[in-house]
Protein backbone atom coordinates (compact mmCIF):
# COMPACT_ATOMS: atom_id res chain seq x y z
CA UNK A 1 0.00 0.00 0.00
CA UNK A 2 1.37 4.01 -0.71
CA UNK A 3 1.07 6.00 2.16
CA UNK A 4 0.33 10.04 1.43
CA UNK A 5 -1.88 13.35 2.70
CA UNK A 6 -4.98 14.37 1.46
CA UNK A 7 -4.02 17.76 0.00
CA UNK A 8 -7.37 18.85 -1.06
CA UNK A 9 -11.48 18.01 -0.58
CA UNK A 10 -13.98 19.20 -2.85
CA UNK A 11 -17.19 17.93 -0.41
CA UNK A 12 -19.80 19.06 -2.21
CA UNK A 13 -18.43 16.92 -5.34
CA UNK A 14 -17.34 13.72 -3.38
CA UNK A 15 -13.82 13.89 -4.40
CA UNK A 16 -10.49 14.89 -3.29
CA UNK A 17 -6.66 14.23 -3.88
CA UNK A 18 -3.50 13.24 -2.21
CA UNK A 19 -0.07 14.32 -2.06
CA UNK A 20 2.67 11.54 -1.82
CA UNK A 21 6.03 11.70 -0.27
CA UNK A 22 7.32 11.94 -4.00
CA UNK A 23 4.98 14.67 -4.71
CA UNK A 24 2.73 12.59 -6.59
CA UNK A 25 -0.76 13.77 -6.63
CA UNK A 26 -3.48 11.48 -7.06
CA UNK A 27 -7.30 11.36 -7.33
CA UNK A 28 -9.59 9.57 -4.94
CA UNK A 29 -13.42 9.46 -5.16
CA UNK A 30 -16.29 8.64 -1.73
CA UNK A 31 -16.97 5.72 -3.40
CA UNK A 32 -13.51 4.33 -2.91
CA UNK A 33 -12.95 4.63 0.55
CA UNK A 34 -12.60 1.16 3.22
CA UNK A 35 -13.23 1.90 6.71
CA UNK A 36 -13.43 5.57 6.74
CA UNK A 37 -16.03 7.88 6.02
CA UNK A 38 -15.74 10.85 3.39
CA UNK A 39 -17.00 13.26 6.34
CA UNK A 40 -14.34 12.40 8.56
CA UNK A 41 -11.54 12.96 5.95
CA UNK A 42 -9.65 16.33 6.69
CA UNK A 43 -7.07 17.72 4.48
CA UNK A 44 -3.57 17.01 6.01
CA UNK A 45 -4.95 13.50 6.95
CA UNK A 46 -2.31 10.82 6.20
CA UNK A 47 -3.92 7.80 4.75
CA UNK A 48 -3.18 4.56 3.19
CA UNK A 49 -4.44 3.35 -0.24
CA UNK A 50 -3.56 1.43 -3.28
CA UNK A 51 -3.09 2.99 -6.84
CA UNK A 52 -4.41 1.87 -10.45
CA UNK A 53 -4.36 3.95 -12.91
CA UNK A 54 -7.60 5.76 -14.82
CA UNK A 55 -8.27 7.51 -17.89
CA UNK A 56 -6.71 10.47 -16.52
CA UNK A 57 -3.98 9.17 -14.75
CA UNK A 58 -3.00 7.60 -11.46
CA UNK A 59 -6.32 7.14 -8.37
CA UNK A 60 -6.69 5.75 -5.18
CA UNK A 61 -9.04 3.28 -3.83
CA UNK A 62 -8.88 0.81 -0.47
CA UNK A 63 -7.98 4.21 0.81
CA UNK A 64 -8.47 4.67 4.64
CA UNK A 65 -6.81 6.39 7.54
CA UNK A 66 -3.00 5.58 8.57
CA UNK A 67 -3.67 5.16 11.86
CA UNK A 68 -6.69 2.78 11.57
CA UNK A 69 -4.68 0.71 8.82
CA UNK A 70 -1.88 0.09 11.59
CA UNK A 71 -4.39 -1.34 14.05
CA UNK A 72 -6.17 -3.59 11.65
CA UNK A 73 -5.15 -4.92 8.52
CA UNK A 74 -8.15 -6.16 6.11
CA UNK A 75 -8.43 -7.64 2.70
CA UNK A 76 -10.45 -6.41 0.34
CA UNK A 77 -13.02 -8.84 -1.15
CA UNK A 78 -12.66 -7.45 -4.35
CA UNK A 79 -10.18 -6.84 -6.62
CA UNK A 80 -9.20 -3.30 -7.63
CA UNK A 81 -10.50 -3.08 -11.29
CA UNK A 82 -13.73 -4.12 -9.86
CA UNK A 83 -14.09 -0.88 -8.28
CA UNK A 84 -14.13 1.08 -11.38
CA UNK A 85 -16.36 -1.05 -14.01
CA UNK A 86 -19.30 1.51 -15.36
Amino acid sequence: MDKGRIKTIERSKGYGFIETDEGHKIFFHQRWLRKVKFKDLEEGDEVVFSVNMGTRGPRAYNLNLADNEELETVTAGRRGDELFKD
